[in-house]
């Protein structure tokens, strides 16, 4: 498996391993993706993780399902946070 840092070498952009799984993606989709979506830049990310969650991302949009922020499941309302991150977030500001 090959990290970001080996891609970057090799001339493939975080941009085209997106455009790879969503053709229209821009830099600021990109960038979403690679900070949002992965563990960058706290774990090792591989461009196979990028496509996949470019690829999770657009099919999402495309079927007009949100997204939860913390965990990519199914978001639970308007706040893009699922109903067992909701759970998780209330117990950890609650005790």
């Amino acid at each position: 498996m090959t990290d970001i840092a080996t891609q970057r070498r090799e001339g493939t952009t975080i941009l085209e391993i997106v455009r790879a799984a969503a053709s229209d993606a821009d830099q600021e989709f990109a960038e979403h993706i690679l900070w949002s979506r992965t563990p960058f830049p706290f774990g090792k990310v591989t461009p196979k993780q990028i496509y996949k969650a470019a690829s999770r991302v657009r099919r999402a949009a495309a079927n007009d399902i949100a997204l939860c922020d913390w965990c990519d499941q199914r978001a639970a309302d308007e706040d893009s946070v699922c109903a067992n991150c909701r759970s998780a977030l209330g117990r950890s500001t609650n005790g």
